[in-house]
C-alpha cells in the first residue's frame, strides 16, 4: 500500500508563525479558525503512514512594508513542514501571483509517484481553493474541501450592510465564486449535517467533523481550589449583536446574582455599549482581544462559560461554534443555546438555554449560579472527559481515512 502524501493547502500557520503575525498586525487574524486548522494538522501528523506538508498563503499585514516581493519561506515546526507562498506586495496582482505559486508548489509536492497524493483545502480561501481544484482535476488527484462556513451565510453574519456599495458587490461576487468552486471538490469535511444537505447536491463522499479539541488539554487540570472565589461567567468571541451578546449582558444585569461577575473577551459592533455598561456595572468587565492561551487559562479559573448564540437565525444550521468545544475542553461547565447544528450527544454535558428572552435567560443564570461549586465542577469535568475522549484532534483526524 502506498504511503499517503497530504498537501494541506490553506491559510494556516504554525503556532510560532501565528504568534509573530499576531504581534505585528494591527488587524488580528481569527484565532479560532487558525486553531481549527492547526489542531487538525497536528492530529493528521500523528499518523505515521502519512507524509504531510502545509502550503499556506500569508496575509499582507504590513501596510507600511516597503518590500514589493517576499520570497518563499520554509519552516519545520513540531516535525510538520510548513511552506509559506511568496508574496507580491501589489493590490490585485498579489492574489493572481499567489494562485500561480500555489499551482507550482502543488505540482512540486505531488511529484513523488511512490506516494498517493491528496489535497485538503479551505473552501473559504478563494485564491488557493481555485488552485487546489484545478490542479486536482488536471492531475487526477483527490481533493477534500473543508467547509467551516457557507460563504453566503458567512456574509450575512458579518458587518456586510455597513460596507460601501462597491465592497458589497465585490464580496457578493467573491462568495458567488466561492460557492461554485467549493462544489468542485471531490469530497468534503462539514461542521454539520445541514451543510451536507445544502452543499453536497451530487452526493459526494463526506464526513461531519463539528470540531476537535487539543489532545494536550487532557493534562491541563481544572482544580476547584484554583478557581475564582467569585462566581465568574465568561463570554469569549465575536461581540456582534447577531450572536446574542447584548441579551446576555442585559440578562446578567437583571439576574443580579450576588458575588458574581461577567468577563467579556473579543471585538465587534457591541464594544462601545459594553464599555458604557462596564462603567455603570462594576461586576461586568471587558478585556478586549487576548491571545487564546490567556483566555483558556481564564476559562479554567471561571465558574461558567456562556455561548448565547440565537437559534432562530438560518445560518446557525450551518455552524458549530468552535468555542463550545474549547469551553468543554477547559473543564468549566458550559451554558449554550440548543443550536440546530449541535448533535444530541452533547446535550447531557452542557446546560441549555431553552428560552432566549432576556427574562428567561436571567432566570437560567440565577438557577445555575446558585448550584454548589462541587456540582458545577462535576458537570464541567464530565464535559471535558467527553470531548477529550471522543472529539480530540487525533481521533477526528482519523475520520479522514473514510475520504482517502
Amino acid at each position: 500500500m502506498k504511503k499517503i502524501k497530504i498537501i494541506y493547502s490553506v491559510s494556516a500557520y504554525s503556532e510560532k508563525k501565528f504568534s509573530f503575525l499576531y504581534e505585528v498586525s494591527n488587524v488580528k487574524s481569527s484565532q479560532q479558525i487558525q486553531k481549527y486548522h492547526r489542531m487538525l494538522i497536528e492530529g493528521i501528523s500523528f499518523n505515521k503512514n502519512i507524509d504531510l506538508v502545509v502550503i499556506s498563503k500569508l496575509p499582507l499585514i504590513l501596510k507600511k512594508n516597503s518590500k514589493k516581493f517576499m520570497k518563499t519561506e520554509f519552516e519545520n515546526y513540531n516535525n510538520i513542514k510548513f511552506l509559506y507562498l511568496p508574496l507580491l506586495n501589489l493590490p490585485v496582482l498579489n492574489n493572481a501571483y499567489a494562485f500561480f505559486c500555489s499551482l507550482y508548489y502543488l505540482n512540486k509536492e505531488s511529484k513523488d509517484k511512490t506516494k498517493k497524493s491528496v489535497i485538503i483545502g479551505d473552501v473559504l480561501n478563494l485564491t488557493t481553493s481555485i488552485a487546489n481544484v484545478i490542479y486536482g482535476k488536471f492531475n487526477r488527484i483527490k481533493t477534500i474541501g473543508i467547509v467551516t462556513d457557507i460563504p453566503t451565510f458567512h456574509m450575512e453574519s458579518s458587518d456586510f450592510s455597513k460596507k460601501s456599495i462597491l465592497k458589497r458587490r465585490i464580496i457578493k461576487l467573491k462568495n458567488y465564486l466561492n460557492e461554485i468552486v467549493l462544489r468542485k471538490y471531490d469530497s468534503f469535511i462539514f461542521l454539520t449535517e445541514h451543510m451536507n444537505t445544502l452543499v453536497n447536491t451530487e452526493n459526494k463522499p463526506y464526513v461531519v467533523m463539528e470540531g476537535h479539541v487539543d489532545i494536550n488539554m487532557k493534562s491541563r487540570e481544572n482544580k476547584i481550589e484554583e478557581k475564582y472565589t467569585k462566581k465568574v461567567c465568561v463570554y469569549s468571541g465575536s461581540l456582534k449583536k447577531v450572536y446574542g451578546i447584548d441579551k446576555l449582558v442585559k440578562a446578567f444585569i437583571l439576574a443580579n446574582v450576588s458575588d458574581s461577575e461577567l468577563h467579556i473577551y473579543g471585538s465587534g459592533d457591541y464594544e462601545e455599549e459594553i464599555e458604557l455598561l462596564c462603567k455603570r456595572n462594576k461586576n461586568i468587565k471587558f478585556f478586549g482581544v487576548k491571545r487564546n492561551e490567556y483566555i483558556i487559562a481564564e476559562q479554567i479559573r471561571s465558574t461558567l462559560l456562556i455561548n448565547p448564540r440565537p437559534v432562530n437565525e438560518e445560518y446557525t444550521k450551518y455552524s458549530f461554534p468552535s468555542k463550545n468545544m474549547e469551553y468543554m475542553a477547559s473543564g468549566t461547565p458550559t451554558l449554550t443555546t440548543k443550536l440546530p447544528g449541535m448533535p444530541e450527544e452533547y446535550e447531557e454535558y452542557v446546560y441549555l438555554i431553552n428560552d432566549e428572552t432576556i427574562e428567561a435567560l436571567s432566570e437560567t443564570l440565577k438557577n445555575i449560579l446558585m448550584l454548589s461549586r462541587t456540582e458545577l465542577h462535576e458537570k464541567g469535568k464530565n464535559a471535558k472527559k467527553f470531548v477529550i475522549n471522543e472529539k480530540n484532534n487525533i481521533i477526528q483526524a482519523e475520520k479522514l481515512k473514510k475520504l482517502m
